[in-house]
């Protein structure tokens, strides 16, 4: 065996590791490259983009990621333009905020939230292939955003939404009113109302380029004195081999109408595979709700309670992109 000799280092020679130390060392190595992608800012990759450095463009960094989209600048500011064209009339984004900064959202926040809706429907269809015009893309970031369909009926007033639950309580309409929710009934009134648009059911058959097919649900209920408006999104992963989902949100936007007040509430779970479930709430709960809501949910689900994460969103509510990614949000927080 030929042994090269170094002058001055013949006898520094490092004693020789055994394969579990090398094991240790390559595990380590390999550890530091997400830390070290997760070091990589939000911030640096919008200014590559050259992008606006505001919320909306790391919202539509994140969504890029999720749905596989490599971060071409041309890509990128292509879902932002998207996103203001079909929500023009506003004030623009606010700046990323520094992470000690807190208080009400602003009036210009609901536009935000609209924005960001679109950007990710816009994702979602670049990831299928598909540019939507601005109607197109508005209601299908409507089918993506319950809060947004939440918002819109507020907005129309309360007496013309009290005399339409007054008319669906008299009709007995079943989309309308559920006395009770099981698997069953869940898959009818998806499937049904998947099935009223058009748009969404050609979309929903479009799988991704990256071989994934991802698919939204929107439905509306009332029940109990309130209104619930509903996304159930899912992230198929498909082949010839393989048929599962590797994320699965339900996302609700609630509204109390009973007449005693209003109080709007929003609810994500988000359940990602090896049966990690996180679930964003707002406006915040207690501790002891939290609990309780896990101990609920661990039944039901039959996940492991240290599998199930709860997180208060007090801005802008994360889409099933930002939330239990350890990695973007990591990445996130460095804005």
């Amino acid at each position: 065996m030929n042994i090269q000799k170094t002058p001055g280092n013949f006898n520094s020679k490092p004693a020789a590791q055994s394969p579990t130390q090398n094991a240790k060392h390559a595990a380590s190595a390999v550890s530091k490259v997400p830390q070290a992608a997760a070091q990589r800012s939000i911030s640096s990759l919008i200014s590559a983009a050259g992008l606006p450095a505001d919320k909306l463009s790391a919202s539509i960094i994140s969504f890029a990621r999720f749905f596989s989209l490599p971060l071409k600048p041309e890509l990128l500011k292509n879902i932002r333009q998207q996103a203001f064209e079909a929500a023009p009339n506003a004030a623009p984004p606010e700046p990323v905020p520094a992470a000690e900064e807190s208080g009400p959202q602003p009036k210009s926040g609901i536009v935000f939230k609209n924005r960001e809706a679109l950007s990710f429907a816009a994702a979602a269809a670049e990831g299928k292939g598909v540019e939507l015009q601005s109607k197109g893309l508005e209601t299908y970031a409507q089918a993506v955003d319950p809060d947004w369909r939440r918002r819109q009926d507020s907005e129309q007033g309360d007496h013309r939404g009290k005399r339409k639950r007054e008319d669906s309580e008299k009709e007995e309409d079943p989309l309308q009113k559920t006395p009770e929710m099981s698997a069953v009934g869940l898959e009818k009134i998806t499937l049904e109302g998947a099935g009223k648009d058009a748009l969404l059911a050609i979309l929903n058959r479009l799988p991704g380029k990256d071989g994934k097919r991802w698919v939204v649900f929107p439905f509306d209920f009332s029940d109990n004195g309130c209104e619930f408006k509903v996304s159930l999104r899912i992230l198929l992963e498909t082949g010839k081999t393989v048929n599962r989902a590797d994320y699965m949100a339900l996302d609700i936007a609630i509204r109390d109408i009973k007449e005693n007040g209003k109080t709007d509430k929003r609810r994500l779970f988000v359940l990602e595979p090896a049966n990690r479930l996180s679930v964003c709430v707002q406006p915040e709960i207690s501790k002891k709700e939290q609990a309780e809501l896990v101990r609920e949910l661990s039944e039901l689900l039959e996940i492991a309670p240290e599998r199930i994460f709860i997180k208060t969103k007090t801005e802008a509510f994360p889409f099933e992109a930002d939330c239990g990614n350890d990695l973007l949000r990591s990445v996130d927080e460095a804005v």
